[in-house]
């Protein structure tokens, strides 16, 4: 019967993923760079509100992985009895969704679960946390809750997530879909989006724009050094924004020029 739910779930396992170079040109970013190129120059919001990292072993780095994505759905218009008898007579998990993502994520891949917003119902526990650290999955992004969340600090495995819960998803939501189009936060991320999350929050990096959106994060990057050059030797902070006034920022760089000779 494994075999079998193994095999239905395959089919959807390949999916279209950014240049390898791409996500790891990503890695040298971080949440904001990525969310300033998107709605500044893109005109997307991909910010997804209200997720946080969990633990503190999480601060001061940034998990940048493609996404590989659940779609959850509640179960709460149903007696209790009723779905279980569903799932009884299918021999199915209200988690098989979640649990094929753990399965063929390649490493590096960040696992996003759309709860539906149940910040108060975990749709993630320490055995998932276990199974998906073993198989290299970089972190997990929840658009719902979390539990065993000492358990899955002493796994030191990554998790943003809207909310901390000891409430299992069990009474409240089953699992629908597997490297589908899910919403978090109020952004779509599609499977293959690149993820980038740190302490600032989590955004999504649509893939077809990937490419452009690195290249563009590193002009900006080559400016925020400028300007923090320029912070150094401002005597007014209305002097230390030369990204705003392009004659600083031409002189900066031409004064970097020289120094580089």
């Amino acid at each position: 019967m494994a075999e079998e739910f193994i095999e239905e779930f395959r089919k959807y396992a390949k999916i279209e993923r950014p240049p390898k170079d791409v996500v790891e040109g990503f890695k040298k970013l971080d949440s904001s760079i990525v969310h300033d190129v998107l709605c500044i120059k893109f005109g997307m919001d991909t910010y997804m509100a209200g997720l946080r990292p969990i633990f503190d072993f999480m601060k001061g780095k940034v998990y940048v992985g493609t996404a590989i994505t659940v779609k959850e759905v509640s179960t709460t218009h149903e007696p209790m009895e009723v779905v279980q008898k569903r799932f009884q007579e299918t021999g199915r998990s209200r988690i098989d969704h979640a649990l094929a993502a753990i399965d063929f994520a390649e490493p590096g891949d960040i696992i996003v679960i759309d709860g539906e917003g149940m910040e108060d119902v975990a749709i993630w526990g320490e055995n998932m946390a276990m199974l998906a650290k073993r198989n290299g999955v970089c972190a997990v992004v929840l658009y719902g809750g979390v539990r065993d969340v000492a358990k899955i600090r002493e796994l030191e495995f990554p998790v943003f997530a809207k909310g901390v819960s000891p409430r299992g998803s069990g009474y409240f939501l089953e699992s629908i879909g597997f490297n589908v189009p899910v919403t978090c936060g109020g952004v779509q991320v599609r499977p293959g989006d690149i993820i980038v999350g740190d302490e600032d929050g989590v955004v999504s990096a649509p893939k077809e724009y990937a490419s452009k959106v690195l290249e563009v994060a590193q002009e900006i990057l080559e400016k925020e050094r400028i300007t923090k050059e320029a912070i150094k030797q401002a005597r007014y902070a209305l002097e230390s924004y030369p990204s705003g006034r392009p004659k600083i920022l031409e002189e900066l760089k031409k004064k970097r020029r020289e120094e580089s000779r």
